[in-house]
């Protein structure tokens, strides 16, 4: 606190802590309650997060690994809105890179059928993003996606 203190002295605050002048100017030397479990919920969200699109990415082969993924997301407490939001998102990027090519393979069509029961993404809903994703690569390319 000897910096604090000559603060206090040059601008003849003698009257105030240290750490109300510390405080006062943000400069805290104590983190605010709660600010470690903040950086450590980022770091587990984004965590979790890798190691779904990892799962994702390597069905049907990685389909085992999910029951621990829906227990690491309820051990870390991590909100379902949250969870739903980044699957959806995540599997739209399946889409995506599925029809980035122009040709929608029979083995894409399992891979995002197998994503979309384990999500739990309703038929209606994988299909309404399916044709959104195909409709964007048709405009793109000016040619039909095979296979869509």
């Amino acid at each position: 606190m000897g910096f604090f203190d000559t603060v206090r002295r040059v601008l003849h605050i003698d009257n105030h802590p240290a750490s109300e002048v510390a405080h006062a100017w943000g400069l805290d030397d104590e983190p605010e309650p709660g600010a470690e479990a903040t950086e450590a919920g980022l770091y587990d969200r984004a965590q979790w997060q890798k190691k779904m699109k990892r799962i994702l990415e390597g069905l049907p082969e990685t389909k085992a690994e999910w029951t621990d993924l829906a227990s690491d997301a309820r051990a870390l407490n991590l909100d379902p809105k949250w969870i739903e939001k980044i699957e959806i998102a995540e599997f739209t990027l399946l889409v995506r890179k599925a029809v980035s090519d122009r040709h929608f393979t029979e083995e894409e069509h399992r891979k995002l059928d197998v994503a979309r029961d384990l999500i739990g993404i309703s038929e209606e809903r994988a299909e309404a993003i399916l044709h959104a994703v195909v409709a964007e690569a048709e405009k793109f390319f000016g040619k039909k996606v095979d296979g869509a």
